[in-house]
């Protein structure tokens, strides 16, 4: 597994142990409280691979988190071409307001 995703996987379990302490709940309680053990729990704040993402989702949740995940592999759209394309539909609407019907 690179670097770099063993990298981001120990910064979530920091802030999900951050996060976790912040509510005073024990790893035993957390996992309780999302259905999984309290070794699912440590393995998620040691960041080690292979835990399912429903688990994230949950202990998300719980530590109303959740909404961090919004933004996770959103594709983000390229300004230029989003100028572009508005340029051409812009362009598209002045062309049908100039023609008129023939009668």
């Amino acid at each position: 597994m690179p670097n770099t995703t063993l990298s981001i996987l120990a910064q979530l379990g920091q802030r999900l142990r951050q996060a976790r302490i912040l509510k005073k709940e024990t790893q035993e309680d957390l996992g309780t409280r999302i259905g999984v053990s309290r070794q699912v729990i440590a393995r998620m704040e040691k960041g080690v691979p292979g835990t399912q993402l429903d688990n994230w989702l949950k202990v998300s949740d719980y530590l109303d988190l959740l909404s961090t995940w919004k933004d996770v592999m959103n594709i983000r759209e390229d300004p230029f071409e989003k100028f572009d394309r508005e340029k051409r539909l812009e362009q598209e609407l002045r062309k049908k307001r100039v023609r008129r019907r023939k009668v």
